[in-house]
């Protein structure tokens, strides 16, 4: 019976309630306010173009007290000794920050971080943000020559500009292909890269293009730019594809279409093929808006040409017929065999 009570005596006795951290001390309340908008917005800079961003601050403490810089983002700068004197209860103060934006680019924040000799006071961020624009600036990275009849040499301009007074320097960093011709033009601060599209120099069967361009400059910051330019040549009859490759071994047929750009009804005049291994199963018919020929593969002869005289073009139509065997691969190294259209003189005409 002892054990019992003194069991039931030890229920009944109250748990000490487990000890509570107090609360911790409030964050003190900020003692300036920012009387400008926040952050302060500089808009588009130039790479040497010196702003200013100022800020309003108003004291709301009850004495006065110092303000000191805690840092400063690249390019800032805090001049004179505006933060001196103490900032007194009530007081309004500007303070103009010098913005340097020299080796900077595209869009940037920065910002003033203050403290104050009051220790119970937190840090103050004074904050702003801009965009900076490159050294050197182009028009347009991409231009087109649009449709190019094939007597036809257009041009075209990238026009460069390059702030802060130096002298703009451009070299083309990339190989120009045969058909297209280039020119630079230097005038102090700016310059421009002409370009000139010889149709007469492509390739039989290249209808369309796009170029890649690189051009240096002697700006730090933009050592290379890339342009492209696209261009289609465009004349009375085109044909597609406008080159007819032979990929699959079992395929020994395959066609052209012609077709007249305006929708007049044209004719074939003379149709031949320069080189072996092609034959043409289809002799010129009346005349016609759209006409199809069909061409045969006789052989493994690697290439020829199909060569078409039409009333309304002024020159030779010509489309590259071409066999790609999957299994002959050149070794690395290997020179390649002349081609059979350079070789073979005309072989089929009608």
């Amino acid at each position: 019976m002892l054990l019992v009570s003194a069991f039931l005596l030890l229920l009944q006795t109250p748990v000490p309630a487990p000890a509570t951290t107090p609360p911790p001390d409030p964050v003190p309340p900020a003692r300036i306010e920012l009387t400008t908008p926040f952050p302060v917005h500089l808009g588009s800079v130039g790479p040497r173009e010196i702003r200013e961003a100022v800020y309003g601050i108003k004291s709301t403490h009850d004495r006065p007290f110092h303000l000191r810089v805690l840092d400063l983002s690249l390019g800032l700068s805090l001049e004179g000794d505006q933060l001196a004197a103490p900032l007194q209860p009530g007081e309004v103060r500007r303070v103009k920050v010098k913005v340097d934006p020299s080796g900077l680019l595209g869009f940037i924040k920065g910002a003033v971080r203050l403290g104050t000799d009051d220790p119970g006071q937190p840090n103050y961020i004074l904050r702003y943000d801009m965009i900076v624009r490159p050294e050197v600036s182009v028009d347009a990275e991409r231009k087109t020559l649009g449709e190019v009849a094939p007597h036809e040499s257009p041009e075209l301009r990238f026009h460069f500009r390059r702030e802060g007074g130096d002298p703009l320097k451009l070299v083309l960093a990339s190989e120009l292909p045969p058909h297209l011709e280039a020119d630079l033009i230097h005038e102090g601060e700016t310059g421009d890269l002409r370009l000139t599209l010889r149709p007469g120099r492509l390739q039989p069967g290249v209808a369309a293009g796009l170029e890649v361009l690189k051009v240096a400059t002697n700006a730090p910051q933009q050592p290379l730019f890339t342009l492209y330019v696209d261009w289609r040549i465009v004349q009375p009859v085109m044909a597609s594809p406008s080159r007819l490759v032979f990929t699959d071994p079992k395929t020994t047929l395959l066609s052209v279409e012609l077709t007249a750009r305006d929708g007049r009804p044209f004719r074939i005049l003379k149709t031949e093929i320069e080189g072996q291994g092609f034959s043409l199963l289809d002799a010129p018919g009346p005349e016609a808006a759209r006409q199809v020929l069909r061409i045969r593969r006789t052989g493994r002869t690697a290439e020829a040409m199909l060569v078409l005289r039409c009333s309304n073009l002024e020159a030779s139509l010509k489309v590259p017929l071409r066999y790609l065997d999957p299994k002959a691969r050149p070794a690395k190294g290997a020179v390649p065999a002349p081609s059979p259209v350079e070789e073979a003189g005309p072989r089929h005409t009608h």
